[in-house]
C-alpha cells in the first residue's frame, strides 16, 4: 500500500510541473487518473475513483484525433465509468462506458498488441449493460467479443486469465438467462482454465477463485453433487483468505461465501454453517457503502438467511430483521433495474412468513402487493417468472388458510398452474412448482371434496419426483415424496384403498432416512409419518404401529419451537395417538385420554380463530371429552363436548366435505344425552343434524351412510318406520359409493364391514312400511353380495352384445380385462405400482365404455342391477325364498315368476337368531366340540326343529310343498340367507325322528345361491353336454400342520369305482395349489377331498389345505385365488372338505365369501359344499352315493336338478342310519343352478 500511495504522489507531483501546454500533459493525466483509480480498487474509495474518471477525460479531451495514444486513453475512461457504475449504478455512467470503449476499439487495429484488453472490455461493459436492461443481444455480442479476446491471445501471455475469466461469466449470465447448461459447463471449464492460467502473484486470482466458486455453486444447484459445493467453499474461502482486509472486494467474497454455506445448511441442516453465514452476510453488509449498487443484493442474502434460522429456531427477531432488510433492499433498489423483482418477491416471502407466525393482516396484504408487483416487472420469457408466480400463489394459500376465503385458494391454484404451463420441461426447478401446484390442488381437495384434485395431485407430485434431477437424498426430493406420501394417505382415507397407504409409509420412511437429524423440517416429517403409522393400526390393529406412532408424534413435538407455525399439528396428532391407545387400553387409566384432551385445547388456544382447521380440532376436542364420558359415565364430560363440537359445525362451510362426521359427532353426542335426559329436544336436534349429514353431497359416502343408520335407530324404537324407511332408501343408494368395483378385494371386504346389514336393515323397514316385497328384494339383491356381484361383473356372458355390436363388445371384454386384472402382493412394488396405474387408467375408459353401451338400444341396463321383474324371471325352475332377520323385523320373500310374496316371520326373532348362531350351528369344528360338551346332540335337534316351525314350514306352506307325493317329484327351491339369517341350514330343519315328514328334505330338493345375481350367472355356465366328462380328484391324505385323513383314499376309490367310461378320472395326491389351478383348467368335474378352513379375520383368505414345499405348512388354494381365476370348462365342483360353504364375520355374511361361491365365480355352474366340520367316514358315503346318482351306467343324468338330485338321495341315505345325529350328515349343501 505504501508503494501505491507513493505512485500516487509522485505522478501528482509530475502533473503538477507540468504546463497546460506541456505534449506530455495527457499523458501525465493518465498516470496519475491510473495510480488513483489503482488506489481505488484497493480501498474503495469513490473520491479517488472520482478523481481518476476526471482527470482521464481532461487527458481524453486534450489529445488530438489522430494521437495514437487516444484509443487508450478513451479505453481507460471507459473502464473507469464502468467502475463508477458499479459503485453507484448510474445508468449515464453505464451507456457513456460503452460507447467510449467501443470507440477506442474501433480505433484500434487488429494487430495491435491491447486490441485484446479492449476487446475484454468492450465485452464486460456490454454484458454489464445487459444485467442493467436484460437487452440479450448485449449478451451475446459480449461473449463473442471475449472469446475474440481469447482467441487472439498467446497461452503464456500473462493477461489470458483475465480474458478466460472474463468469457467465463459472460456465459454464465447467458445460462441465467436461458437456462442452457452448456453454457454453465462451458463456463466452468473456462474459469478453471482462468484459474490455471494465472501466475504468480496476479492480483486477479481472489476474484477468479471466486467466480469459479460461484459457478460450481450453480452447478451443485442443478446436480446435487455436494462436492460441488464444498470445493466452491473452499475456493471462496481461499479467494477470502488472499485478499487485504481494506479491500473494496472483500464484501463481496464474503457475501458469496454467505451463500455457499447457506446452500450447505439447506442440505445438511448444519446450524453452524447458517449462522455463519449470517455473520458474513452481516460483515457484507456492514462493509458496503450506502449507495453502492451491490447492497440490495447483500441485504437480500442476508434477509434469507435471517428468515431460514427463524424457521429453525423460531426466533421472531431473526424474522423481524429479515423483513426489515428486505424492505431496506427493495427502498435502495431503482426503478426498472434487473434486481428489483427479485427483492420485491423476497420481501413478499418473509412479509407473508411473518403473517403466518403473528396474524398481522397488513403484512399479508403487503405480500400479495409486493409479489404482485415483481411479476408486473417480470418479463414473460424471463426464467425466474415461474419462481415469482409461485410467490403470489402461496402469499394467496396462505390467506386461504388463516381467512377460509375460496377466492384466495381458487387464484393460488390458478397460479401455481399457470407456473407449471410456462416453465422449461427440463428446468431444474420443474419438480418444485409442480410440487406447489399438487399441494394447493390437495388443499382444495380438502376443502370440496372434488376426488379430481386429489387424484391430480398425486399425479403431479409422481410426475415431480420423476423430474427432480437429484440424487434421492436430497432434501427437495424428500419434500416432494413425503408430499406424495400424504397424498396418498388422504386417497387411503377416502378411497380405502390399503396400497396407497403401503405406499405412503414406505415413501415416509425413505424421504426420513435421508435427513440428518438436525435438518429443520425432520419434526414435520416425523409427524407425517406418525400420522400414516396410526391410519394402518386402525386398518389392521397392529399395536407396534400405534406405539411407534406415539414415539414419532412425541419426538416431532419435542422438536418444535413454542413459536413454530407446525406446533399445533404436532400437538394434535400426538393426542390423536394418545386418544386411540385409551380405546385400546379398555382400563379406566385415563392419564392418555387426559393428556390428549390437553394438548388439543392447547393447540386450539395458539390457532388463530380464523383459521380454516380449527373446526377440525374442535371436533377432535369433542371426540377426546366424549371418550372420557364414555370410560367414567360422568355426564359432565359429555356435556362439555357437545358445546365444543357446536362450535366446530358453526365453523364449518355448507360444502365443507368434513361436515358430515362433524355433524354426526354432534347427533351422536346429543343422542347419548336424550338417553339420560329424554328430552325431546335432544332427539329432535340429533336428528336434525344427522339428516344435515345425510345431505352432505360433498363428504365421503360413509359419513353419509352412518348418519342415516344413527338416525334409524333413534326413529325404530319410537315406532316411525316411514321416516326410517327413507333414510335407509337413501343409505343404500350410496353403498356402492363406498364399495367401489375397482378397490381390492381387501378394501372391499373391510368397507363393507362398516357397512354391515344395511340392505337387511332397509328391506325389513320397507316391509314395515309400505309392504312392497318387490322394492325389498331390490334392496337385498342390490345391497348384498357386492363383491361377488363384481366379480360375476368382470366376467359375465355379452355374447348379446357381441352379436349386435361386436366392435363395442370387443372393447368392453378388452378393458374388463384389464380393470380387473389381478395384482399380486407378492409382485415388485414397482410392477404393483405400475399395473394399478394401468389399471386406474382402464378402469376410467371402461366408465366410458359402459356409458356408450348403454346408449346402445335394447341395452339401456347393461350391467346394472336388475328389476324386481329380471329377478321373477330367474324363478322358472323353482321358487327363490330370501329370509331375512334383523332387529327390525324377520320375514321371508318367497320369488316366483308370476309376483313375489311377503311372509312375516313373528317367532322367528332376532334373539332366537343370535341363538343359532352363537350355539355353533354353522361354525367350525372347535365350535361343535363345545356344543355337544354343553349341550349334546339333543339341542342341535331341538334348534333343527325350531328353525322348521318357526320358519321353513311357513313359507312351504304357502308354497304348497308340505308332504309331496313322491321323492322323484320333489319341488326344487332355492334359499338365500341375509342379514342374521345368513348361513342358516334351511335345507336340514325339521323333525328328524323316525317316519316323520315335518322337515325339509322330506318335502322340497333344496339349494342355495348367494344372491339371485349368482343364481343367473350359474345358469349361464350351465353348457355341460351329456358326453364324456374330465373328473380332476384332488386327494390329500396327509397335509402339513394338519390330522390325516385316512378316509380320503377310500373316498377316491369309491368315486374312481362309480365314475366309468367314457369318463375320465385324474387323480392328484398331495399336489401343490399351483399344479391344481393349472388341472382345474381341463376339467369339468373337480373333486376336492382334504381339510378346508375359514378365516376369521378375512374370508377372501379361506382355502383349501394343499401340498405346501415343506412338510411345516400347507399350501393354501384360497377363495380370492379360485374366483380370480377362470374356468372355461368347469361345471362342478364337489367340496368334500370342512368350512367350504362358511364365512365366519357376521359383518361379511351378506358377501358369502367362502369356497363354494368362490369356485362357482370361477365358472363352476355347481358346488357341492360342507357348512361345518365333516366326519371322514360319512365323506366317504356321501360322495360314493352322489357320483352313484350322478354318473349312471357310463352316463350323466341331464340337467342342473341332477345335481341336487344326487346329493339329497346321498344325504337321505346317511340320514337314515344317523337319525339323531344332524350334525353328522345336515352340513352337506349343493350351491348352484
Amino acid at each position: 500500500m505504501d508503494d501505491l500511495q507513493e505512485a500516487v504522489s509522485l505522478a501528482q507531483t509530475a502533473l503538477d510541473a507540468t504546463p497546460k501546454n506541456h505534449p506530455d500533459l495527457p499523458l501525465r493525466l493518465h498516470y496519475l487518473a491510473n495510480a488513483l483509480e489503482t488506489r481505488y480498487e484497493r480501498t474503495g474509495s469513490l473520491e479517488d475513483l472520482q478523481e481518476a474518471i476526471r482527470l482521464e477525460q481532461i487527458a481524453v479531451d486534450a489529445t488530438p484525433d489522430d494521437d495514437p495514444d487516444l484509443p487508450h486513453w478513451v479505453n481507460e475512461l471507459g473502464t473507469y465509468l464502468l467502475h463508477r457504475y458499479h459503485c453507484i449504478g448510474d445508468f449515464s455512467d453505464l451507456q457513456d462506458a460503452v460507447g467510449l470503449i467501443e470507440r477506442s476499439v474501433d480505433a484500434t487495429p487488429k494487430d495491435d498488441d491491447y486490441v485484446a484488453l479492449r476487446l475484454n472490455n468492450l465485452a464486460s461493459a456490454l454484458s454489464t449493460r445487459y444485467d442493467r436492461t436484460g437487452n440479450l443481444e448485449d449478451l451475446q455480442e459480449a461473449i463473442r467479443l471475449a472469446q475474440t479476446a481469447v482467441d487472439v491471445t498467446p497461452e503464456e501471455d500473462p493477461d489470458l486469465a483475465h480474458w478466460l475469466n472474463e468469457l467465463g461469466m459472460s456465459l454464465r449470465a447467458r445460462y441465467d438467462r436461458t437456462r442452457n447448461r452448456v453454457d454453465l459447463e462451458e463456463a466452468v471449464r473456462f474459469l478453471r482454465k482462468s484459474i490455471d492460467s494465472t501466475q504468480e502473484g496476479d492480483l486477479g486470482l481472489p476474484t477468479r477463485l471466486f467466480n469459479l466458486a460461484s459457478n460450481l455453486s450453480t452447478q451443485y444447484g442443478l446436480t446435487r453433487n455436494l462436492e460441488d459445493l464444498h470445493e466452491a467453499i473452499r475456493l471462496t474461502e481461499t479467494a477470502v483468505d488472499a485478499t487485504p482486509e481494506d479491500h473494496h472486494d472483500l464484501p463481496s467474497q464474503l457475501a458469496n461465501l454467505a451463500i455457499h454455506l447457506s446452500s450447505r445448511y439447506d442440505r445438511t441442516g448444519n446450524l453452524e454453517d447458517l449462522h455463519k453465514a449470517i455473520r458474513l452476510n452481516e460483515t457484507a453488509v456492514d462493509d458496503t457503502p450506502k449507495g453502492h449498487s451491490d447492497l440490495p443484493v447483500r441485504l437480500n442474502n442476508l434477509v434469507n438467511d435471517l428468515s431460514t434460522r427463524y424457521d429453525r429456531t423460531g426466533n421472531l427477531a431473526d424474522l423481524h430483521s429479515a423483513v426489515h432488510l428486505a424492505k431496506t433492499a427493495v427502498d435502495n433498489t431503482p426503478e426498472g433495474h434487473p434486481n428489483l423483482a427479485t427483492r420485491l418477491d423476497t420481501l413478499a416471502t418473509h412479509l407473508s412468513t411473518r403473517y403466518e407466525g403473528l396474524g398481522n393482516s397488513d403484512d399479508l396484504q403487503q405480500a400479495i402487493r409486493a409479489a404482485q408487483r415483481a411479476i408486473n416487472t417480470t418479463p414473460n420469457d424471463h426464467p425466474d417468472l415461474a419462481l415469482r408466480l409461485s410467490t403470489l400463489a402461496r402469499t394467496r394459500s396462505i390467506g386461504y388458510e388463516q381467512t377460509g376465503n375460496f377466492d384466495d385458494l381458487q387464484e393460488a391454484v390458478r397460479l401455481a398452474q399457470k407456473a407449471v404451463d410456462i416453465i422449461p420441461k427440463d428446468h431444474p426447478n420443474l419438480a418444485m412448482r409442480l410440487n406447489t401446484l399438487g399441494v394447493y390442488l390437495s388443499t382444495r381437495y380438502d376443502r370440496t371434496g372434488d376426488l379430481n384434485d386429489l387424484q391430480q395431485a398425486v399425479r403431479l407430485a409422481k410426475r415431480a419426483v420423476s423430474a427432480t434431477p437429484y440424487d434421492y437424498d436430497d432434501p427437495d426430493v424428500a419434500l416432494i415424496s413425503i408430499n406424495l406420501a400424504g397424498y396418498l394417505s388422504i386417497r387411503y382415507d377416502r378411497t380405502g384403498d390399503l396400497d396407497d397407504l403401503q405406499e405412503a409409509i414406505r415413501l415416509a420412511k425413505t424421504a426420513i432416512d435421508t435427513l440428518p437429524d438436525n435438518h429443520p423440517d425432520l419434526g414435520h416429517w416425523l409427524n407425517s409419518l406418525s400420522i400414516f403409522l396410526s391410519s394402518r393400526y386402525h386398518r389392521t390393529g397392529d399395536f407396534k404401529d400405534l406405539q411407534e406412532a406415539i414415539q414419532l408424534a412425541e419426538t416431532a413435538v419435542a422438536a418444535t419451537t413454542e413459536t413454530h407455525s407446525d406446533l399445533a399439528n404436532r400437538l394434535l396428532n400426538l393426542a390423536s395417538n394418545l386418544a386411540t391407545r385409551f380405546d385400546r387400553s379398555g382400563t379406566s387409566h385415563l392419564d392418555d385420554i387426559q393428556q390428549a384432551i390437553q394438548l388439543t385445547q392447547r393447540a386450539i388456544d395458539i390457532t388463530p380463530k380464523v383459521h380454516t382447521d380449527l373446526p377440525h380440532w374442535l371436533n377432535n376436542l369433542s371426540i377426546y371429552m366424549s371418550k372420557k364420558y364414555n370410560r367414567t359415565g360422568n355426564l359432565v364430560d359429555l356435556q362439555e363436548a357437545i358445546p365444543v363440537a357446536q362450535r366446530a359445525v358453526d365453523n364449518t362451510p355448507e360444502d365443507h366435505p368434513d361436515l358430515a362426521p362433524w355433524l354426526n359427532n354432534l347427533a351422536i353426542y346429543l343422542s347419548i344425552q336424550y338417553e339420560h335426559t329424554h328430552q325431546q329436544n335432544d332427539k329432535a336436534a340429533a336428528l336434525k343434524h344427522f339428516s344435515q349429514s345425510l345431505d352432505s353431497h360433498n363428504a365421503a359416502p360413509r359419513h353419509r351412510i352412518e348418519a342415516a343408520r344413527r338416525a334409524i335407530d333413534l326413529l325404530v324404537p319410537d315406532g316411525d318406520f316411514d321416516r326410517a324407511q327413507l333414510l335407509a332408501g337413501r343409505a343404500l343408494d350410496l353403498l356402492p359409493l363406498v364399495c367401489s368395483r375397482y378397490l381390492s378385494r381387501e378394501d372391499q371386504q373391510y368397507a363393507i364391514q362398516q357397512m354391515s346389514g344395511l340392505a337387511a336393515e332397509a328391506s325389513s323397514l320397507l316391509l314395515q312400511t309400505d309392504n312392497d316385497p318387490a322394492q325389498a328384494l331390490e334392496y337385498l339383491e342390490h345391497g348384498r353380495g357386492l363383491i361377488i356381484g363384481y366379480l360375476i361383473d368382470s366376467r359375465g356372458d355379452i355374447s348379446d352384445l357381441s352379436i349386435k355390436h361386436p366392435n363395442e363388445a370387443d372393447e368392453f371384454d378388452r378393458l374388463r380385462h384389464k380393470a380387473f386384472m389381478p395384482i399380486r402382493k407378492e409382485d415388485p412394488l414397482e410392477t404393483r405400482r405400475r399395473l394399478l396405474e394401468d389399471r386406474e387408467e382402464a378402469v376410467r375408459r371402461l366408465e366410458d365404455c359402459l356409458a356408450d353401451i348403454r346408449k346402445l338400444e335394447g341395452f339401456d341396463r347393461f350391467l346394472l342391477p336388475p328389476s324386481s321383474e329380471a329377478l321373477q324371471a330367474n324363478a322358472t325352475d323353482g321358487p327363490i325364498v330370501v329370509v331375512n332377520v334383523t332387529s327390525i323385523s324377520s320375514d321371508a320373500l318367497i320369488v316366483r315368476p308370476s309376483g313375489i310374496k311377503h311372509i312375516p316371520l313373528p317367532e322367528f326373532g332376532i334373539s332366537k337368531a343370535n341363538q343359532y348362531r352363537s350355539w355353533g350351528l354353522t361354525r367350525s369344528p372347535s365350535r361343535l366340540i363345545e356344543l355337544k360338551e354343553t349341550g349334546g346332540p339333543n339341542t342341535f335337534e331341538q334348534l333343527l326343529r325350531d328353525l322348521w316351525s318357526d320358519c321353513v314350514r311357513l313359507v312351504l306352506d304357502e308354497l304348497g310343498f308340505l308332504y309331496p307325493a313322491s321323492d322323484n317329484a320333489l319341488p326344487r327351491i332355492w334359499w338365500i340367507g341375509t342379514g342374521l339369517a345368513a348361513s342358516l341350514p334351511f335345507h336340514a330343519a325339521g323333525d328328524h325322528s323316525p317316519g316323520s315328514l315335518e322337515n325339509s328334505l322330506s318335502c322340497v330338493l333344496s339349494s342355495y345361491t348367494p344372491s339371485i345375481k349368482m343364481l343367473q350367472f350359474a345358469r349361464e355356465k350351465t353348457h355341460v353336454t351329456v358326453g364324456a366328462q374330465s373328473v380332476l380328484l384332488v386327494t390329500m391324505p396327509k397335509t402339513p400342520g394338519e390330522d390325516d385323513l385316512p378316509g380320503v383314499m377310500a373316498e377316491s376309490q369309491a368315486i374312481q369305482e362309480a365314475v366309468t367310461t367314457p369318463h375320465t378320472v385324474k387323480a392328484l395326491i398331495q399336489p401343490s395349489a399351483e399344479v391344481v389351478i393349472q388341472g382345474l383348467q381341463d376339467c369339468s368335474i373337480a373333486h376336492f377331498a382334504c381339510h378346508g378352513s375359514s378365516d376369521m379375520r378375512d374370508p377372501s383368505n379361506s382355502f383349501l389345505a394343499l401340498q405346501g414345499q415343506s412338510d411345516l405348512a400347507a399350501d393354501p388354494l384360497t377363495v380370492k385365488t379360485i374366483s380370480e381365476s377362470h374356468m372355461k370348462q368347469a361345471w362342478l365342483a364337489y367340496l368334500s372338505a370342512c368350512s367350504t360353504a362358511e364365512n365366519q364375520i357376521s359383518e361379511l355374511a351378506d358377501e358369502a365369501l367362502h369356497l363354494a361361491s368362490g369356485f362357482q365365480v370361477a365358472g363352476f355352474a355347481h358346488t357341492v359344499g360342507s357348512m361345518w366340520s365333516s366326519n371322514d367316514e360319512i365323506c366317504v358315503q356321501v360322495a360314493a352315493i352322489f357320483y352313484r346318482e350322478l354318473i349312471t351306467e357310463g352316463g350323466l343324468a341331464e340337467g342342473n336338478r341332477a345335481v341336487a338330485t344326487a346329493l339329497h338321495t346321498a344325504v337321505m341315505t346317511v340320514r337314515e342310519q344317523n337319525l339323531r345325529r344332524p350334525y353328522l350328515w345336515a352340513q352337506y349343501v349343493h350351491f348352484g343352478a
